[in-house]
């Protein structure tokens, strides 16, 4: 599973504003929801603030994979977001997070969920690519990078 496949460019946000965790899953509800790829901000937003509230999704190295299932929609959607000052979001090494990579699959597919937290997970593994993606400086080039596959 290729990340770029996954990722529309209107689902591409390099200036995620965010202040704190509620804000920047406020943010991802609001942009996602104005593509038309989910019915209602809102619905998203509190699935995902649930979520986090289980335990961050802060992996680490400055990433988290906010993520959630939702009723209503037919395949996964995953948004990346960057915000370039970071911001505390519990991650497991402490650090803030600058990169975030949001999950919205339906309530439907559990093996398609985990199929792309896992592509997600072993792509931010390979070194280098975090990087790649925050010195990104378009939408373009940051759909490149995601399309390097976990072998390369």
């Amino acid at each position: 599973m290729q990340l770029e496949t996954l990722v529309a460019p209107d689902l591409v946000f390099p200036d995620l504003p965010a202040f704190d965790v509620s804000t920047v899953l406020r943010a991802f509800a609001d942009r996602v929801a104005a593509t038309g790829k989910v019915a209602d901000a809102d619905s998203l937003y509190q699935a995902l603030w649930e979520r986090e509230q289980l335990g961050s999704t802060g992996i680490g190295h400055g990433v988290a994979i906010p993520h959630c299932k939702v009723v209503g929609i037919s395949e996964v959607i995953l948004a990346i977001g960057h915000v370039p000052k970071g911001l505390p979001f519990g991650a497991v090494d402490g650090q803030p997070v600058r990169l975030f990579f949001l999950v919205i699959s339906p309530d439907s597919q559990p093996a398609a969920h985990l199929q792309c937290l896992s592509a997600i997970s072993k792509w931010v593994q390979k070194s280098g690519r975090i990087d790649d993606l925050l010195a990104a400086e378009s939408t373009q080039s940051m759909l490149e990078i995601l399309g390097q596959s976990g072998d390369s």
